[in-house]
């Protein structure tokens, strides 16, 4: 019984994860800005890559540990769903490729798991309409209309309905569980199949649809969400607060709905994290 009474956070633990984010979200953003910066100049492989992104998030006095390995994966080797670089496979960062990095922090109050899929001046059409169908399926789970009967199977349909459309799909959850300092995976709840557990106030999850195309490349958006209930109405509200890069973007492909949901969801991005940036990277 503990363990699904453990997954209902109460107010504290909502909020300090929201400050952790905040936190992580800035560590980052930071990250993204320096590698976007000097991956055509500097000689920067998955291996520094990851040790640097470190290097930001130790800035922070509140943080204890990475929340698992850091996964940082370049062209084909961000296909691979749990890559680890290693001295053999350690890849350099090339024009054209896709560049994954899934990560997380354990703060003193608060923990992370965030993926972003970078453009590393990728020009390839098929990436990019791709990666706007995984951005779809993450913007139908965000925007999910929750009620007291919602389950984890039902959403994870509406995540892989855009790759469906073409005949694709990832072989993943779309979400799990997640804890408060110290549990990166933690349940009943899941965004997955054959979940049926209800998603009540409170609980935490990722949001995390991909694709993967074996040797080739690999594309994942994930952030944290957390059940919010205002006038006994429940939604998901976003914890994660890091930029999706849109130069990936087909906007053709895009409702208006969901250009409006990612211009939102930006704005929060800048408002939040705004103190926290130099004048390069507030422009």
């Amino acid at each position: 019984p503990i363990y699904y009474l453990k997954s209902l956070k109460n107010k504290t633990e909502i909020k300090n994860s929201i400050i952790s984010h905040i936190y992580d979200g800035a560590a980052l953003t930071k990250f993204i800005f320096w590698l976007k910066n000097s991956f055509r100049t500097k000689k920067i492989n998955e291996i520094s890559a990851q040790e640097k992104l470190l290097e930001f998030r130790k800035k922070n006095k509140s943080f204890h540990d990475l929340s698992f390995p850091t996964i940082s994966g370049a062209g084909p080797n961000s296909a691979i769903i749990h890559y680890k670089a290693d001295k053999k496979s350690n890849r350099l960062l090339r024009k054209g490729d896709v560049y994954l990095v899934d990560s997380g922090g354990q703060y003193l109050y608060g923990t992370t798991d965030v993926t972003r899929t970078l453009s590393l001046d990728v020009q390839n059409n098929k990436i990019k309409d791709i990666f706007t169908r995984v951005l779809k399926g993450h913007i139908a789970v965000a925007s999910f209309k929750l009620n007291k009967n919602s389950y984890g199977d039902r959403i994870d349909q509406s995540a892989r309905k855009f790759l469906k459309d073409v005949n694709l799909d990832y072989p993943h959850g779309t979400g799990h569980g997640v804890g408060y300092f110290s549990n990166v995976h933690e349940g009943p709840q899941a965004i997955s199949k054959g979940n049926k557990v209800k998603f009540r106030e409170g609980m935490i999850t990722s949001n995390e649809p991909g694709y993967y195309k074996k040797n080739h490349f690999g594309i994942r958006i994930e952030n944290l969400v957390y059940v919010k209930k205002t006038r006994d109405k429940l939604k998901f509200e976003d914890l994660t607060l890091v930029p999706i890069d849109k130069t990936l973007i087909e906007k053709k492909l895009l409702t208006s709905f969901e250009k409006n949901w990612l211009n939102k969801y930006h704005q929060k991005v800048f408002n939040k994290l705004k103190k926290f940036m130099n004048k390069f990277e507030l422009t």
